[in-house]
This record gives C-alpha cells, structure tokens and sequence, in this order.
C-alpha cells in the first residue's frame, strides 16, 4: 500500500529521533527500576527520545524519599512494571521540544519537577489542587522516573506547569530536596500555626525536621519532638537548636507534653511517621481546639485509631495531606533563595546510581536522615 506523504515525513522524524539519541545504534543508560518480578535493580535501560512535545533532563541528583524506602522493603502494588523509579529530582535541560519553547523553555536550563501531574480538567484541578487530581500521573509511578542518568519530561507536565526553573542562587541539591519540603509545606496550609502556639511533631526524619522548621518560621512558642531512636533525635538537636525531644521509650508523651505545655495540650500535633498508634496519641496530647496533621500515611486500611468523642469534645480539627505542587515547591526555594531554609545540611550520603542499595541500606541501618544519587 502505498504511504501517504505525512505518514512518510513522520517515519524519517522517528528515525533521525532516534539516530539524535543514538538509540537507533543502541545507546543506553543507567536506571533502578521495578522490574517484571517486582524487584528493585539498576540496569541498562533505553535514552529517553526527544520530541517536539516533550523535554529530556539530564540528571544532577535524586533523593531516595518515604515512599521510595518503603518500595524498597515491602514493594509496592502502585507501581505497573516495569517502571524507572524516583521522583525528587533536579537537572539541565539537554532537549526542549518546541513546545516546551514555546513555553520559555531553553537547553541548558536547570530544572526541577513537581512529581504528582494534575489533569486540569477535574475540579480539584480547576480549583487549583492539583496534587488532588481524580486523575493523578506520577513521575516513578505512571511516568519513567528520575532514578536514571536521563529522564524525559511529558508535555502533559509542561502544559500544567509542573516544570519548574531553579533560581540562580539555590543549588540543584537543595532543588531536589525541595518536593518534600514542599509536601510539608503543604500540610501545614491547613494548620495556621501562630505564635502562641505549642507544636508537638512524632518523628525527627527529615520531614519532620521540615515540619519543625516551618514551624519555626511560623513563630511556634514552643516545638516538641517525639523520637524513639536516639541517634536520629541527636542529629534533630543539632540540625534544629531550641527544639524539646521526647523519647517514648523513656518517658510518658502524654504526660510529658501535659507538663511542658503547662497542661494546655499542643495546640498543632503533626504525625511525620507511620505508626497508627501515634493517630491515636496525637488526640489525647492536643489541646482544646487542636489541629491535627496525620502526615504519616498507614500501610492497609488505616481503619479505627480515630476517637470521635475526643474530636467532637475539644473541637479537634483533623487534616490529611497527600503530595504538593509546583506553587508550594515555589515557596520552599524561596525560603532557601532568601536564606530561611538551609535544605542542604539535612543530607546523610550521596551515592552514585550503580550504589543506590547502598543508600537505603544506610536509612536502613543508620538512620540516614536523607540520601542522595547522582547519576
């Protein structure tokens, strides 16, 4: 059957496409992804190819997060492999498609991505939630993922700015710390913390040292800690100074949150962990009138750790939070940008992409508070 002259012109594009890349001479690169077997392995994989739609990032650093640690121990039924993990990232620009021209953008340009793309379309989207959406993309998840030397950039996640440029004076590796910053960030949107309040926070990880940080920001009067592993609540101290450590596994939380709030309670609880007990917990240390962040997602359904009573008694507000967006992630590189935020001094280790065990290995064993590769 003879071609048409487009379906012709769109055959020599794919093929100098992939002669540009080299994948039509086999050119490759390093990534970790889920396999077939749903493991975790670094292997060969395929450059992405460039388009007129699309942009190509080379990458700089990747921050193994939460969500990454626990694919690592326990896998994750979220993920279609096989798919390249990791979606905390920053980069150059190496390709920019004509339509990521169109909208200012430019080889050489160093960018991060907000990870979780809205539709635009649904009302969460419309009314700019887009971290909401009822039809939510991941970069790691439903897109090939930052865990690799490359990583391609779809032009959905142009069109609802998600691509975001890295201001001159903050370093690609704060830029890539600054997703989960700005998932913190979004949090605590909801909790308003003021300058009287008393602020308690379960977990000293590195969310939760955001969390204390912004919390600080906000003005808090006092910003409590609970920490079992004792290393990590040391390095909390450090990072943090002014902050009061509780360790459970010494002392009563309930009773030591009543003593040091003068029995008011925390006016703001946030639970930085996932322990479903602390759910619970974090009601009876609230003040009256608290606000309650269950930052911490639980594995499974996540079904009964709620007292109705004790929401309905002390006008408790309960907030969930999932994600963030671009906006937010904005605000956190303005924070470094302005030298209220030094994201940078939160990390551990970094790895190179063929170690990258190594690196959850070291959250795994000691406690790393955050770890990064670099392709």
């Amino acid at each position: 059957m003879k071609m048409t002259e487009t379906e012709i012109e769109d055959l020599v594009r794919a093929a100098v496409s992939k002669y540009v890349t080299g994948e039509a001479g086999g050119k490759r690169m390093k990534a970790l992804i889920m396999d077939e077997e749903r493991k975790m392995t670094v292997k060969e994989m395929p450059v992405p190819t460039p388009s007129e739609n699309n942009m190509i990032v080379k990458i700089k650093y990747a921050s193994i997060c939460g969500t990454d640690f626990r694919t690592f121990m326990q896998g994750s039924s979220k993920i279609n492999p096989p798919r390249i993990l990791g979606h905390e990232s920053a980069g150059e620009v190496i390709h920019a498609g004509a339509y990521a021209e169109s909208r200012g953008f430019r080889k050489g340009d160093r960018v991060t991505v907000a990870p979780a793309i809205g539709c635009g379309q649904c009302w969460p989207c419309r009314t700019g939630h887009t971290n909401m959406c009822d039809s939510l993309k991941t970069l790691g998840f439903q897109y090939e993922g930052a865990f690799a030397e490359q990583m391609e950039i779809p032009r959905h996640a142009i069109e609802m700015g998600n691509v975001i440029k890295i201001p001159d004076n903050v370093s690609d590796m704060s830029a890539a710390l600054s997703e989960p910053a700005a998932c913190a960030y979004n949090a605590q949107t909801y909790l308003n913390i003021r300058p009287d309040d008393y602020v308690v926070i379960y977990g000293s990880g590195y969310i939760g040292c955001i969390h204390a940080e912004l919390a600080r920001l906000a003005g808090a009067s006092k910003i409590i800690m609970v920490e079992i592993a004792k290393p990590r609540a040391e390095i909390a101290r450090k990072m943090i100074p002014g902050i009061i450590l509780i360790n459970p596994k010494e002392q009563d939380t309930v009773e030591e949150v009543r003593r040091i709030t003068g029995g008011r309670g925390a006016n703001v609880v946030i639970t930085a962990l996932s322990v479903p007990s602390v759910h619970t917990e974090a009601q009876k240390i609230a003040a009256k009138m608290g606000r309650i962040s269950l930052f911490g997602g639980i594995a499974g359904e996540g079904k009964g750790y709620l007292d109705s009573n004790l929401i309905h008694y002390k006008e408790l507000s309960m907030h969930g939070v999932h994600a963030t967006t671009a906006e937010m992630m904005k605000k956190i590189m303005d924070y470094v940008s302005e030298g209220k935020l030094n994201l940078e001094k939160y990390v551990s280790d970094i790895y190179e992409l063929e170690d990258i065990q190594k690196g959850f290995e070291e959250i795994r064993d000691r406690n790393a508070m955050k770890v990064l590769v670099r392709p």
